[in-house]
């Protein structure tokens, strides 16, 4: 079945019979101009950033590269320049920090209708995995208005289907009562994956992965644990929370091509790449009021697929993001740690519930540090020498098993470096 997202495209564009590549491609075109206009005449920041930009003379996509991008240092550091409407109109501040830094936080502004705009992506996204009368358990998020957990059960109210929040798992006993006898379960890997191997008995139809990382050993054993489908969903706070999700095909992101324009560029030169060729997500917000984001350095990494989607769509499909580029650690080897490599490795072995990961140095030698949470009966011996097999580094690999909360903050995971700001050697994200 052709991905849902593809109807909702075509009626948000007006294309609807007439849509394609090609025409989705001008009618982005278009709005990109008009944002560019809207931007630079109501936000100090892009009145300069775009003062030598002429939209009129933006003819195709590839005269795209001659607009500067947004970095997220620009939201960090005078968030109020970006914005194009009045305090008055701003329905949610939302703060964040800067990934894979400790500088000062970004701050992203949405009117109501920019976050109604993410609900309805949400109800159509959602379709895919769930139907009328229904029931998913959200497992992020609070109940505050507007926040992910709140724009999600506005989606799923659109289709019929009932959206509980029970919040992060902070509590693995109780989340898993809340589950029993949820049809959707939408959460984040490392917890939803805490949650499975705690209780492998459980049986949603689906879940639903998002907000970090998400490692295809994570869907392995979910998948193959409760016996249900899992999708998994690309997005962030800059994109208005919705981005992409998977369709029953199980292949790429079917994109929110009516609200964003997706490019992939190259991570040095700032060219875009072909598909099938990796570089860093940027994106362009196409009808947003409060805060429009052009060219926006995600610091993402992913690919657009070569092909069209297994399940028929028509649209371009972005690869699975495969990680960020900040959380690559160089190793005396020569190469490179990364918490999404451990994830990949540590989350396959079972009975890993979940681990903390810290790269110190001692008497000149890197040591990579885990805190690593299990079951009972898992073979330190075994688990140790899979571990050095697999990771293939230079660094001496010391492990200790005790309790590792599987919600650890609103950041996310990542290796800790030892001395390093913000070190808090509890965090574990």
């Amino acid at each position: 079945m052709i991905s849902p997202i593809e109807a909702w495209v075509a009626e948000r564009t007006g294309l609807n019979e007439r849509l394609s590549a090609e025409s989705l491609r001008a009618w982005q075109l278009a709005r990109i101009k008009e944002t560019i206009e809207y931007a630079r005449g109501r936000s100090l920041f892009y009145a300069g950033r775009l003062a030598g930009v002429d939209s009129a003379r933006i003819a195709s996509m590839e005269d795209m590269e001659g607009v500067p991008f947004t970095w997220p240092q620009d939201l960090a550091r005078d968030p109020e320049a970006l914005a194009c409407v009045p305090a008055r109109e701003i329905g949610r501040i939302i703060t964040l920090s800067t990934s894979g830094s400790q500088g000062p936080p970004k701050r992203v502004f949405f009117t109501e209708r920019d976050l109604e705009r993410t609900a309805d992506f949400f109800a159509h996204g959602m379709s895919t995995m769930m139907r009328a009368g229904q029931r998913a358990l959200i497992l992020m998020s609070d109940d505050s208005r507007y926040g992910i957990g709140d724009l999600l059960r506005r989606g799923l109210a659109r289709i019929g289907a009932e959206g509980e929040i029970h919040g992060n798992v902070r509590d693995v006993p109780r989340a898993i009562e809340a589950a029993r006898g949820s049809d959707c379960l939408v959460g984040v890997p490392g917890e939803v994956i805490y949650m499975c191997r705690a209780e492998p008995g459980l049986r949603p139809r689906s879940v639903l992965l998002s907000a970090d990382y998400v490692p295809e050993s994570v869907i392995d054993a979910i998948r193959d644990a409760w016996h249900c489908d899992v999708y998994t969903h690309w997005g962030m706070t800059e994109t208005g929370f919705g981005g992409g999700v998977q369709c029953r095909a199980g292949s790429g992101y079917h994109l929110r091509d009516a609200d964003l324009y997706v490019e992939v560029v190259d991570w040095e030169t700032g060219r875009r790449v072909e598909p099938g060729q990796y570089g860093e997500i940027v994106v362009t917000t196409l009808a947003r009021e409060a805060m429009p984001l052009i060219r926006y350095r995600t610091g993402d990494t992913a690919r657009m697929l070569a092909g069209g989607c297994p399940c028929g769509g028509i649209l371009p499909v972005m690869d699975k993001v495969v990680g960020r580029r900040a959380n690559l650690i160089p190793v005396d080897d020569g190469g490179s740690l990364s918490i999404h490599l451990l994830d990949e490795i540590c989350f396959k072995y079972p009975g890993i519930r979940n681990y903390r990961a810290e790269l110190v140095r001692m008497d000149g030698t890197q040591v990579l540090s885990l805190t690593v949470d299990a079951d009972a009966g898992l073979r330190h011996e075994d688990f140790s020498g899979y571990l050095a097999g697999s990771l293939g580094i230079a660094a001496k690999i010391q492990i200790e098993y005790a309790r590792v909360e599987p919600f650890a903050g609103r950041s996310k995971r990542r290796i800790l470096l030892a001395g390093a700001p913000g070190d808090d050697r509890g965090a574990g994200r």
